[in-house]
């Protein structure tokens, strides 16, 4: 059956939720909606599977990839170009790195996981039109992973047994130097046979690992706090979540908070569930667009997304808060 067309609202996508606002140190609540601006888009072929993205420290450029190509993209320009294609086979991960000896200038650094039983993994970074490639040093490269301004962190779960005889996945996060990334593990309330079942996306500051199953469940881990922000879906939702195959396809930072994207595999519905800034469920909101978050950039208020229908869209948005009409 052929896929419904995304409709389109000249760029703008308005998303019912509680904004949760800073004020003299404390969090309060404000009723609002997320209103979304388009300003940038790339339509690639309808094949390609989108695995992950990530937009530049500047704001003005973004990263993604498939199984085995890299992209880089102007946000202001709609052509795409491959990165370090002769080099590149079966990409992880990407991110754009400042590092002091490029002055400032956004590098781009990629997890390469080369090909099955000839080449090793490596870290693939360009920069001024060249690519240079370093062993990789860190554990398996298939465990999902993110990236923070001091490196590489990868998250891997073992199963242990729970106070209450419900089976619970501890994960642990590891730099990719193999020094632990915070000082606890994280334990999510789930039993996972794979680390295919955990997802990883980077926040402001830390590194935010999710479940991909029921209860949904999170945390933002920052290296060297003691404030590790969680949230979960509510219990009461299981009965709903356990009739349809549903996935959660990673937590992402806000400026008020955090969202997440469960994603029904059997459709193009989505919800947008939504959390306050020490992970207190807040919100859902259902959209009927086979629409994905890959990024966000809080501070800058602005998110990249993927949306497909008959091709694949990689899309820029920036982020406000209005209040709500009246009908919401």
């Amino acid at each position: 059956m052929r896929r419904p067309r995304a409709r389109s609202y000249k760029g703008l996508i308005a998303i019912c939720c509680t904004a949760w606002i800073a004020a003299n140190g404390r969090v309060s609540a404000q009723a609002g909606r997320l209103v979304l601006t388009e300003s940038g888009r790339h339509v690639m072929p309808g094949h390609i599977l989108v695995r992950g993205g990530a937009l530049s420290p500047r704001g003005d450029a973004s990263l993604f990839w498939s199984g085995d190509t890299v992209w880089v993209a102007s946000t202001r320009h709609a052509e795409a170009r491959a990165v370090c294609p002769e080099r590149i086979r079966a990409p992880l991960g990407a991110a754009f790195v400042s590092t002091p000896a490029a002055g400032g200038a956004p590098v781009i650094e990629i997890i390469d996981g080369g090909m099955a039983g000839a080449d090793e993994p490596r870290i693939i970074r360009f920069s001024d039109d060249q690519c240079r490639a370093t062993a990789w040093t860190g554990p398996d490269p298939s465990l999902p992973a993110a990236r923070d301004a001091a490196g590489w962190v990868s998250a891997s779960g073992t199963d242990r047994g729970g106070s209450d005889g419900i089976p619970t996945t501890r994960v642990s996060l590891v730099r990719d130097g193999g020094t632990p990334f915070s000082a606890s593990s994280v334990d999510l309330p789930i039993a996972w046979s794979d680390s295919v079942a955990i997802s990883v996306s980077s926040g402001p500051n830390g590194i935010i690992v999710s479940s991909r199953q029921f209860p949904f469940a999170w945390s933002a881990a920052a290296d060297g706090s003691d404030r590790t922000p969680a949230g979960r879906i509510p219990a009461g939702n299981e009965t709903y979540y356990a009739s349809d195959p549903w996935i959660g396809t990673g937590v992402f930072a806000l400026d008020s908070g955090f969202v997440q994207v469960l994603a029904d595999l059997a459709s193009d519905r989505r919800h947008l569930v939504f959390y306050d800034s020490s992970g207190a469920f807040r919100r859902r909101r259902v959209i009927d667009v086979p629409f994905g978050i890959l990024d966000t950039s809080p501070y800058r208020r602005q998110l990249l997304a993927v949306r497909r229908t008959d091709r694949v869209e990689i899309l820029t948005y920036e982020w406000t808060w209005q209040p709500p009409r009246a009908r919401d």
